[in-house]
């Protein structure tokens, strides 16, 4: 019977109860779409990662959740260099991800953090309205603010509420968010609202409801949080400091019970994105094995 490593971590986790959960599977013995599907199925983490390393310096990865293909993960991503230093599979340095997304940067350092280059943000590829949102998420069409769609990888919507007793008021139309998304090629839908913010700085509130890639909640996206902060560039809530840097620090999982801090540095020329970078840390929760 063959077997297969497993490692669950949790990334970004802000304390020992927080962070997103992915699963980490190495893929040593090669695996048919259809049993990745199974087997992220049966570990239920949120999404799980499939992994070959293809050279010294290049590593394929497919992610599923536990309902289907996702063509990229940010927190899965955090879980697997993780996971592969720790394994002694991987050493600090440069590597590059094969995903269905594209080819994806990733350094990882001596001490576990790992730095993810997303693609260059799009902006508007899938529309929403307040009014078709609103009822969805169980609020006033008066309490939500602002709409407006990006992807660096995925596709988002990002829904601006006032503040965070809004976003603790959410009540998700779970069915009814997973048809729209469906229907409108939507990945997640970022909830958020502004905490604080300075030159060159913000930190947000976001809650990421993800029925587009099977999940009604995530408590860590390294994708979604990277798509909001050039999304808060674009939109002018966010403005570049010195150097044309801008960071955006964002509370997400709090609603769960699983307290994350997602941190996205961006790089800015003329107004433009230049280079988006999500980095954090993982912890690791579980270590076994597959059994084929």
């Amino acid at each position: 019977m063959d077997k297969l490593p497993v490692r669950l971590y949790a990334a970004f986790a802000a304390d020992e109860r927080g962070g997103n959960i992915g699963g980490v599977v190495f893929e040593d013995t090669p695996l048919w779409p259809d049993a990745r599907q199974r087997i992220a199925a049966d570990l239920g983490a949120p999404t799980t990662g499939f992994v070959r390393q293809t050279s010294e310096k290049r590593i394929e990865v497919r992610f599923h959740s536990t309902r289907a293909e996702m063509d990229m993960c940010g927190h899965v991503t955090v879980a697997i260099f993780a996971a592969m230093l720790a394994d002694g599979r991987i050493g600090p340095g440069s590597y590059v991800q094969e995903t269905p997304a594209g080819e994806i940067s990733v350094d990882v350092a001596s001490d576990g953090a790992v730095t993810l280059h997303q693609p260059l943000p799009k902006f508007g590829l899938n529309e929403a309205t307040a009014d078709e949102i609103a009822p969805l998420l169980g609020v006033e069409l008066e309490g939500v603010l602002s709409v407006a769609a990006s992807s660096t990888a995925l596709r988002h919507v990002f829904i601006e509420v006032a503040d965070t007793e809004a976003l603790a008021a959410l009540r998700p139309d779970d069915d009814g968010l997973r048809r729209f998304s469906q229907e409108r090629s939507i990945d997640t839908m970022g909830v958020w609202c502004r905490t604080g913010h300075g030159l060159g700085k913000a930190k947000v509130r976001l809650r990421d409801l993800c029925h587009g890639v099977g999940d009604p909640e995530e408590a860590a996206s390294g994708t979604t949080n990277g798509a909001l902060a050039c999304e808060l560039v674009r939109a002018q809530k966010l403005l570049p400091g010195n150097g044309g840097q801008a960071v955006l620090v964002a509370e997400q999982g709090v609603e769960m019970g699983r307290p994350s801090i997602v941190r996205t540095v961006l790089s800015t020329a003329g107004g433009d994105v230049t280079g988006v970078s999500v980095g954090g840390y993982a912890a690791l929760r579980l270590t076994g094995a597959f059994h084929l």
